[in-house]
């Protein structure tokens, strides 16, 4: 019976077990068939190791092969709190032990964080709060620090504290062209050529595939694959780094002087287009672009800001008239004011210089004489050259941001818009359009493309894979018409008794501009001009093209000759021997007379009687109206120490300002701003009634009538330059 029994249940067993052995071989047949591939991939996940190899960002060369960026060896500074627990567990382990001082590197944060804070630059309470951060592996620190520092951190022998190599972009000259460079972040091209050329510059990153073991080690017995990098194309540039510092130090020395918002300069090869240098004001360091503002890093105003250009456009009319045969140099005009559409336009001083030829015009910068070739031309033939110099569109320069001009319709503009045209008023354009326009009367007739990209090279071998070529965008006129031009250009600067742009032994042809800026709100500021200057030398055989604009500077006098082409000069003076231009001998012949564009400094009236006043005025060659009915001088305006130009107006108050009735003599406020008027008038105890925008070009209480006190007086402002 017994035996029955274990045989039937051994019989079971091996039932139950056959079953299972069915049910295994079935699970592990159905396993190898259909889940080998996924499960295998699975295991293959977690001993499988995929490493990135960063291709290496090309470097940025000057057109000398000088390096001005480049991706160098950083490293990220980092913390484990794990470490530094149980740094400092074995520090009290062995206090315990051996009776020693605690360890101050040993895992105890706020002592890290007085460590590391001189080397790192950062405070000692960000750092302890970062350190303190509770159950934390891999609590950031600092970002790309030098090897220098990473050098320093390694001295410090800080358990817990790592370092973790990368790489970062470096710009060994710090601002030096940083709006041309621009910057990277996050890996990418932010700004300038960095942004500009990023996809040949950054590369294809690499990839290595190994199987690993569980501490992270490749295994023996496995063959890795490996994807190769392939590093970032180098940039060749067209800037010359030494001609750059020169246009950075000539702006540094501006800024200091005049203090300006803005201001500009570029330089250019006028027969190819190829841009030497370009600086702009403010500037930042791209090595710590993090820093600075946004309205900073945009700030490539030579590129992308458009503004009313002044007397610098005179170029495009006159070149027009010439080639149009409208004007002979020797004609003669009128200067001083001319009637448009019943508007009184001035020339910049508002008297004129009498009778004069227009190529003496263009050296005075004579509004007038602009406005009569402007209505020989005609609107449909000025804004043919305006068109023809390149003002219609973006120049197509090789970097982001460019901005386009704003130009009146010739179809639907008036007589005083085609007036204003002619003097460079009411049409906005952008310095490298102007640039790229007199790069035409420089090399003969042809509107050169602006670039910064000379070539991409392979950055192993060095062959050249792409080059740029100067382009040509227009011609303009006739190559005896452009040397004709050229000319006229040259007698602005001889001519200019300041010789502001002169340098002796060398033929510099230039213009300058004094532009109004134009508000938001509509009309124009009343005491902020742009000036300007552009030129280039040598005359004959021209080698550099110089622009430089000055937005908003800190002068009593603001005139382009004044606060820009000085600096032209600055530059002239150390271009033209850095590129072995060498000085004539023989002085320059000036075929004008010399422009009096004189300034004087205005003296302190106060306390002289009328015969004094009058005498100081002859001595400094100013013209006086004194106001008032007593004998001594109380108040005057401008200023004491001013300078104005010579001939100027100056209005002197006598103590007595109002009669016995309470009258006040109504002053001459010709030519003045509204913020001038204002003050001149709050002196007299007089209000004013302001119309249109600009500088008074009309009033209608007459000067040296009589008014009562708090009278308003009713002037008309109009929207001209007054500045050559």
């Amino acid at each position: 019976m017994i035996d029955h029994q274990v045989k039937k249940r051994s019989k079971w067993l091996q039932l139950m077990l056959l079953l299972g052995m069915t049910v295994l071989i079935a699970r592990l047949g159905y396993i190898q068939l259909f889940m080998s591939q996924s499960w295998t991939q699975a295991a293959q996940s977690i001993w499988r190791e995929d490493d990135k190899i960063p291709a290496v960002r090309g470097t940025i060369y000057d057109r000398n092969g000088k390096e001005l960026a480049y991706t160098t060896v950083a490293y990220n500074v980092q913390a484990d709190r794990t470490y530094m627990e149980a740094a400092r567990k074995d520090a009290e382990n062995v206090k315990r032990k051996d009776d020693k001082d605690l360890d101050p590197g040993k895992g105890d944060p706020r002592l890290y964080a007085q460590l590391l804070a001189p080397v790192l630059k950062m405070s000692e309470s960000e750092l302890y709060d970062k350190l303190s951060e509770k159950n934390r592996i891999g609590i950031p620190l600092k970002q790309k620090v030098d090897a220098d520092t990473a050098k320093k951190i390694e001295n410090l022998k800080l358990k817990g504290v790592f370092l973790t190599p990368t790489t970062t972009r470096h710009y060994p000259n710090g601002t030096l062209a940083a709006h041309v460079l621009g910057f990277v972040a996050d890996g990418q091209g932010a700004a300038g050529i960095e942004l500009q050329y990023n996809d040949e510059l950054t590369g294809k990153d690499g990839e290595r595939k190994f199987l690993r073991d569980s501490r992270g080690n490749p295994l023996p017995y496995e063959k890795e694959q490996i994807t190769t990098a392939v590093d970032g194309k180098d940039i060749w540039l067209t800037i010359d780094e030494t001609i750059q510092h020169y246009a950075e130090d000539a702006l540094d020395h501006l800024i200091e002087k005049y203090k300006p918002k803005h201001a500009s300069i570029v330089v250019a090869d006028p027969n190819t287009g190829e841009i030497l240098a370009l600086a702009n004001r403010p500037t930042f360091d791209p090595n710590q672009f993090g820093k600075y503002e946004q309205n900073v890093l945009d700030n490539n105003r030579a590129v992308n800001s458009a503004f009313e250009p002044g007397s610098t456009f005179k170029i495009v009319t006159m070149t027009a008239a010439l080639n149009e045969k409208k004007v002979n140099l020797n004609d003669t005009f009128t200067s001083g004011k001319i009637l448009v559409n019943g508007q009184q336009i001035n020339d910049w001083n508002y008297k004129g210089w009498g009778t004069i030829t227009f190529r003496q015009g263009v050296a005075h910068s004579s509004n007038v004489g602009m406005v009569l070739l402007g209505q020989r031309l005609g609107k449909e033939k000025l804004f043919d050259y305006i068109y023809r110099f390149g003002f219609n569109q973006k120049t197509g320069i090789d970097l982001p941001g460019e901005g386009n001009s704003v130009l009146f319709n010739p179809k639907a503009m008036s007589d005083l818009d085609l007036a204003v045209t002619s003097f460079g008023q009411g049409n906005a354009v952008t310095p490298m359009q102007q640039v790229a326009a007199v790069t035409a009367v420089a090399n003969g007739g042809n509107v050169m493309r602006p670039f910064v990209m000379k070539e991409i090279r392979n950055p192993k071998s060095g062959a050249t894979i792409q080059e740029q070529k100067p382009h040509v965008i227009s011609q303009v006129a006739a190559p005896e018409v452009m040397s004709t031009m050229r000319d006229v250009m040259v007698d602005v600067i001889n001519s200019d008794e300041t010789k502001a742009g002169y340098i002796e032994g060398y033929r510099i042809a230039g213009k300058t501009g004094t532009a109004q800026i134009l508000k938001s709100t509509g009309g124009y500021e009343t005491d902020s001009n742009i000036g300007s200057f552009i030129g280039f030398a040598p005359a004959d055989q021209p080698k550099v093209l110089v622009y430089v604009t000055v937005d908003s500077p800190k002068s009593d006098i603001q005139f382009g000759n004044v606060v820009a082409t000085p600096f032209a000069k600055e530059v002239f003076a150390n271009v033209l021997p850095y590129l072995g231009i060498k000085p004539a001998d023989d002085k320059q012949k000036q075929t004008v007379k010399p422009v009096v564009v004189k300034y004087s400094t205005v003296p302190n009236w106060k306390g002289m009687n009328h015969k004094q006043a009058f005498e100081a005025g002859s001595n400094n060659q100013l013209v006086l109206q004194i106001l008032g009915t007593g004998d001594t001088i109380s108040r005057q305006w401008p200023a004491p120490g001013s300078k104005v130009p010579t001939g100027s107006l100056v209005i002197l108050m006598t103590g007595q300002i109002k009669d016995v009735n309470g009258n006040v003599q109504v002053p001459d406020l010709t030519g003045k701003s509204l913020r001038e008027s204002i003050d001149i008038l709050s002196m007299l105890e007089l209000g004013i009634d302001p119309a249109g925008s600009g500088v008074v070009v009309g009033q209608e209480q007459k000067p040296g009538s009589i008014v009562p006190a708090g009278t308003k007086i009713k002037v008309t402002l109009g929207q001209f330059p007054l500045t050559p």
